[in-house]
């Protein structure tokens, strides 16, 4: 089967379309290399031969496919208690702050394959422990295939060897034989974190409760800037009084005249 590698600037330009209109996402032209290999894969997948056949496909089953064709674009770059300070912060700030809260409820916004809400559920579980453990986490994604790898909660070797060695062991299982180079995250972590798919451009949210903090870390860095105002303030609204906003490093909500206060390095309080 012959494949024809190189998207054309109107194939390119008509898909780009359909990725910002599904997720506000923006792709330069400069992504067009990312584009063209991650729609390769579908096709690959599904045994077609050139760009336009996979259009086509994917006007004819765009229901389905929408779905596939955005988990193959999105971007899911994760590590365990990556931009440390916003754990220790946490740990040391947060949590002595709602002590007295009978739930503290935490959403972590683009988990991607859940290296995030684990890593805040191992801070609660160290600040909490030999006490009743009042966090709550959603952790939410727009790729089902990096949600199924999150809530399996199964990482390799090279994947957690950022962590303590003393944490490791503690909060995850290693795998025997043929497996010893996996590690599942324990039954005390999977159940204080509950996963589900989530388009941050959907207009209304279906979560019912404010939470306490939000992380959403390298995430709207890939929208717009009207897309990413549009975002700060939904983030506002479901965060509750003087609840926090962890964003990422390239992230910065100054311009945008939310009412948050800088209180750090992308740490955010809500006035």
């Amino acid at each position: 089967m012959s494949l024809i590698y190189e998207l054309t600037e109107d194939q390119f330009e008509y898909l780009s379309e359909i990725v910002f209109r599904e997720s506000r996402i923006k792709l330069s032209m400069n992504k067009k290399a990312l584009l063209q290999s991650r729609v390769m894969r579908r096709m690959r997948i599904l045994n077609l031969s050139n760009y336009n056949e996979y259009i086509d496909y994917l006007n004819s089953n765009y229901a389905k496919e929408i779905v596939e064709f955005i988990n193959a674009v999105t971007t899911n770059k994760t590590e365990f208690f990556r931009e440390g300070f916003h754990f220790e912060y946490l740990r040391d700030i947060v949590f002595p702050s709602l002590e007295s809260s009978d739930e503290i409820r935490i959403w972590s916004a683009g988990c991607s394959t859940g290296e995030e809400p684990y890593s805040i559920a191992i801070t609660a579980c160290e600040y909490f422990e030999g006490r009743e453990n009042p966090v709550k986490i959603l952790a939410t994604d727009i790729d089902t295939n990096v949600l199924s790898t999150a809530s399996e909660g199964i990482y390799k070797a090279d994947q957690v060897a950022v962590m303590e060695a003393e944490l490791l062991k503690k909060y995850f299982l290693r795998g025997k034989n043929e497996n010893k180079n996996l590690f599942k995250a324990k039954d005390n972590l999977k159940k204080m974190i509950h996963f589900a798919r989530l388009n941050l451009l959907d207009e209304v949210y279906p979560m019912k409760k404010k939470f306490h903090v939000v992380f959403c870390r390298n995430v709207v860095i890939y929208f717009d800037k009207e897309t990413q105002k549009i975002l700060f303030q939904k983030f506002y609204n479901y965060i509750g009084d003087a609840g926090y906003l962890f964003i990422g490093h390239s992230e910065n909500i100054t311009n945008f005249n939310l009412r948050f206060s800088n209180i750090g390095r992308t740490l955010y309080k809500k006035d």
